[in-house]
């Protein structure tokens, strides 16, 4: 959409309409065949629409338009030549509908009734609300499939860039490098768990309640914990990275230390060489300690507490909406 390209709350507004736009198509189309009102009381649909469906279509609006920014802020942090970032930089943002397109197509043909639709169509005779049901469904679908192949892209941009050689001066302020990198990696988070919570909201809603150790054995405990790995993962390889490099400068300024203390010990033993030698010992010793000093106070990981803190936040969202629904459940589905 370009129109208001750069304008958060302008693309805002063509996305809600493009939205109201699809359910006013299947307004008519219900009317049509004399089920109006069914159609406006149907809340799964307005759930749909101006849920995932909007949250999809806004975390592709802000992943296109952040991303060759945040790419270009990772230039300065890896050790490559021009060409090897270029070639880098065209890897993650290769961008294609091909994978949103299959991903959408397993949904739908493992996860709906789409085909026995079709098929009945094709035997009954087309009738509008079946069929805009159905590319409703498909529609859905391919958002869906759009949504998680976003979650990907975004992993793989973390994972890919945390996989290369680092070129970083080691300080207490190391981990402002990391900014970015770090922001790419909670927009992954905010998707994944989103969808986990919509998950968890679509299966458990209306339910019998059951016992906290089936909640907590349940498929939304293991994608918590695989989404917290997935995040977790491309920093640690970072952490690796920047712990080999920190132990490689500390053993090359012990060995540094080692023969300034020589000097320093020669220059004393033989004060007919003059001061200048011991001065310049004595200066190169304390550099050496100060040089120390502020690597042994740089940060082993590219990311802090602040960074950890939103993270736990984005990880309880599933299991308040779990919390929430068990509760409700409670409430109006009396065994």
């Amino acid at each position: 959409m370009p129109f208001g390209r750069d304008s958060l709350a302008q693309q805002m507004a063509l996305r809600f309409a493009f939205l109201m736009l699809l359910w006013l198509s299947g307004l008519l189309a219900h009317s049509i065949d004399g089920l109006t009102e069914g159609y406006i009381s149907d809340i799964w649909i307005y759930l749909s629409f101006f849920g995932p469906g909007f949250i999809v279509l806004f975390g592709s609006y802000m992943i296109q338009k952040s991303l060759p920014d945040t790419i270009a802020s990772f230039k300065a942090l890896v050790d490559l030549d021009e060409p090897g970032f270029q070639s880098l930089t065209e890897r993650i943002r290769r961008y294609s509908f091909a994978p949103c397109a299959l991903l959408a197509l397993v949904f739908v043909s493992l996860l709906t009734d789409v085909p026995r639709g079709v098929q009945l169509m094709a035997l009954e005779g087309v009738k509008l609300h079946i069929l805009w049901e159905t590319l409703f469904v498909s529609f859905m679908y391919l958002l869906v499939g759009t949504g998680v192949w976003l979650g990907v892209s975004i992993w793989l941009t973390v994972f890919l860039i945390s996989r290369q050689p680092l070129k970083v001066e080691l300080s207490p302020g190391l981990i402002g490098n990391f900014r970015g990198l770090s922001m790419l990696a909670l927009w992954f988070s905010l998707f994944y768990f989103l969808a986990v919570s919509i998950g968890v909201a679509i299966s458990v809603a209306g339910r019998q309640t059951i016992s906290p150790l089936e909640v907590v054995l349940s498929p939304m405990s293991l994608f918590i914990g695989i989404g917290i790995v997935s995040v977790l993962l491309p920093f640690y390889n970072i952490h690796r990275a920047l712990l080999r490099l920190k132990r490689k400068e500390l053993d090359d300024i012990a060995t540094k230390y080692e023969d300034v203390r020589r000097r320093l010990n020669d220059s004393l033993r033989h004060p007919e060489g003059g001061e200048a030698g011991t001065i310049a010992a004595m200066g190169s010793l304390l550099s050496l300690q100060l040089r120390e000093r502020k690597l042994r106070e740089s940060p082993e990981w590219p990311i802090d507490i602040g960074f950890v803190s939103r993270l736990v936040s984005l990880v309880l969202i599933p299991a308040i909406v779990r919390a929430s629904i068990e509760l409700f459940n409670r409430a109006f589905m009396k065994k």
